[in-house]
């Protein structure tokens, strides 16, 4: 009787329903949320493996200069001299990527060879580095990668996307 009483003052009609309509309602969010991760999640994960395409990787290691590095199987390894190793992608023989390994006291004299077109701050295996972009003229670009671990200088030069590449596979030892 009290709950009689009580749906007359407030006149509240309650619909016999509304189970159904809530249920509905949740559905459609939970569906509309759903298909927004989705759809984010197939657009971040497509940009991931268009920027890494999977390629088998191989391990190069040198002691004696104080690295290990991964770089594509597809790629060749050319010794230009007792401190430094060119890593050459099959697509391209006239771009790579250069690891030199030299006194810290060439920095400088690395610097006057560059055309500096900017500098900022980066890190070669959590260590800090500077990245560089060398003007070239003519429209061409290298970035360089200076980074004191120990006794050495590691100096990596190359096209940017193939430093970008090494740099987050390279070790010190």
């Amino acid at each position: 009787m009290a709950k009689t009483k009580l749906s007359k003052i407030h006149k509240i009609v309650i619909h016999p329903n509304r189970w159904l309509i809530w249920t509905i309602a949740y559905a459609v969010i939970v569906t509309v949320a759903l298909v927004g991760y989705i759809k984010v999640t197939d657009v971040s994960f497509e940009a991931q493996v268009a920027e890494n395409t999977f390629y088998p990787w191989h391990n190069y290691k040198d002691s004696r200069l104080g690295f290990d590095v991964r770089y594509p199987a597809d790629w060749s390894i050319e010794a230009d001299s007792n401190s430094a190793i060119t890593f050459v992608p099959s697509t391209n023989s006239d771009e790579g990527v250069t690891v030199e390994v030299t006194s810290p006291d060439s920095e400088k004299a690395i610097r006057k060879t560059l055309k500096i077109s900017s500098e900022v701050s980066t890190q070669l295996d959590d260590m800090p580095a500077q990245k560089i972009a060398n003007d070239l003229g003519m429209g061409h670009s290298e970035t360089v990668i200076l980074a004191l671990h120990g006794n050495k200088l590691y100096v990596i030069r190359g096209t940017d996307a193939f430093v970008r590449q090494l740099q987050l596979t390279f070790h010190f030892e």
